[in-house]
């Protein structure tokens, strides 16, 4: 009991440090379709830069419940976006980590004795699992709710379980509509496994779900001004009229190659230990979740791996119910080894390296007005600094080439900018966006390809 409560503190830690220090998000639906929406209704961003306000396709359920937990820090005078951000990523880390904690509770008993030490203590410090946990996308919560759902459930069913888990169950299809496709396999599974005596399915389990959906129609409709059923606009804008397609579109083992690329020698184990699991176990809750989720993905062209984070969860369980890792020590070990090297690689890794600049920007010389003169990305666009919550009051970016003042500030995003001005100008370095040091060397000509945001106050 003490090494699982050790566990726990190290998670904890864990996830604390990647809240603290993971600024930033993995997808920039993370801060536009979430905390911007978020900081709306606080009344501290004025417009909201998506398209998709007029097609009524994004969830309401998440940026209110993020409302309330920033709202008393907003009125006791705590206005710093950075800040709130900070605490946003706080909030849904604890969230994770009681995930965590009630998923290794409940599939531990499925598991043999001797394995259960090990299980617990990869799933609660795996860096996938610590990094999707501290961000405030739907991915996230979505995902934290139904598999405590299902956790809660599977641990002891009862009219309350069913009740409680139900609720979580509707309020993550809330949060992410495509978590239906989820809470309909597992509702059908514990039903016709025999789990579920079918009037107290249809009497607790089902009516708490349409509840949890409905207090979401009801955000929608509050968030967009008026009766608004998003399940329905996002299946006709995304499916039927293909919108999502504009994005990207991948054949259907793209899932695989994803897993493989992003998650490497752990996104093969996943991969392999899932397909002997199915193969052996075809009727298990397992398997019709993970097939379920994963052909229904696989159906849509656009596919990215956050759209599947639920199954990583899922994939580990199969991992440890496929292979005894006490007959294979050193194997565990080398794995956890690394698995520990990547967590704290994503505990002080920025989520999105250009945050650290809005924010150095944000109250550089605060209160004085700033003009930077820019220069073409490697698009061959001039940055805008979009994210307009974070950007800095009384900045002006000067997009011209033509320096005419004796004194100025730059603002360069590619190495051979910065190059090249510190070569005509008396320049000194106010900001830049990696270490000095390792702008020394250039394996590969990384710097080439790389962005490197930087700001110099320089003169003639």
């Amino acid at each position: 009991m003490k090494q699982v409560n050790h566990l726990y503190i190290l998670s904890a830690f864990a996830l604390l440090l990647t809240s603290l220090f993971s600024v930033g998000f993995l997808h920039p639906d993370e801060q536009y379709y979430t905390l911007d929406f978020a900081f709306n209704q606080l009344g501290m961003l004025d417009n909201l830069q998506t398209w998709e306000l007029e097609s009524k396709i994004r969830p309401w359920t998440l940026p209110y419940l993020y409302v309330v937990i920033l709202a008393p820090f907003k009125f006791i005078g705590i206005e710093n976006p950075f800040t709130l951000a900070t605490i946003a990523r706080l909030f849904s880390g604890c969230v994770a980590l009681y995930t965590l904690i009630e998923f290794t509770k409940t599939f531990n008993s499925f598991l043999p004795e001797s394995r259960q030490e090990l299980f617990t203590k990869f799933t609660l410090l795996f860096w996938p699992l610590i990094f999707m946990g501290v961000r405030t996308s739907s991915d996230n919560i979505a995902t934290c709710f139904f598999i405590v759902a299902v956790s809660i459930i599977l641990r002891n069913i009862s009219k309350k379980t069913l009740l409680t888990g139900g609720l979580l169950l509707g309020l993550s299809f809330s949060l992410r509509h495509q978590t239906g496709v989820l809470s309909l396999a597992f509702g059908l599974w514990i039903l016709f496994s025999k789990k579920v005596n079918p009037t107290n399915w249809f009497k607790f389990f089902s009516s708490s779900i349409l509840i949890g959906v409905l207090v979401g129609v009801g955000l929608d409709s509050l968030g967009y001004g008026s009766f608004t059923l998003t399940p329905v606009n996002y299946l006709t804008e995304n499916l039927i009229k293909d919108k999502i397609s504009s994005f990207g579109v991948s054949p259907w083992w793209a899932y695989f190659t994803l897993t493989i690329k992003k998650l490497h020698l752990f996104g093969v184990l996943l991969l392999v230990s899932s397909i002997i699991y199915i193969k052996k176990y075809p009727k298990s809750l397992e398997s019709v979740l993970v097939i379920t989720f994963l052909v229904f993905h696989s159906l849509i062209g656009h596919k990215e791996l956050r759209f599947i984070y639920p199954l990583i969860y899922i994939s580990v369980f199969m991992m440890f119910k496929v292979i005894d890792f006490n007959r294979f020590k050193k194997s565990f070990n080398f794995l956890f080894v690394v698995s520990i090297i990547g967590t704290a690689i994503v505990s002080f890794k920025p989520a999105y390296t250009p945050m650290k600049f809005y924010k150095f920007l944000y109250s550089f010389n605060q209160g004085e007005t700033l003009e930077l003169y820019t220069f073409k990305d490697r698009k061959g666009r001039y940055p805008d600094l979009e994210m307009d919550i974070y950007k800095r009051k009384n900045l002006t970016l000067i997009k011209d080439a033509q320096i005419k003042k004796e004194s100025f500030y730059t603002f360069t995003t590619k190495y051979s900018d910065l190059e090249m001005i510190n070569s005509k100008y008396s320049c000194e370095l106010k900001y830049i966006s990696y270490p000095q040091w390792v702008l020394k060397f250039n394996i590969f000509k990384w710097r080439d390809r790389s962005n490197i945001w930087a700001l110099n106050y320089c003169s003639k």
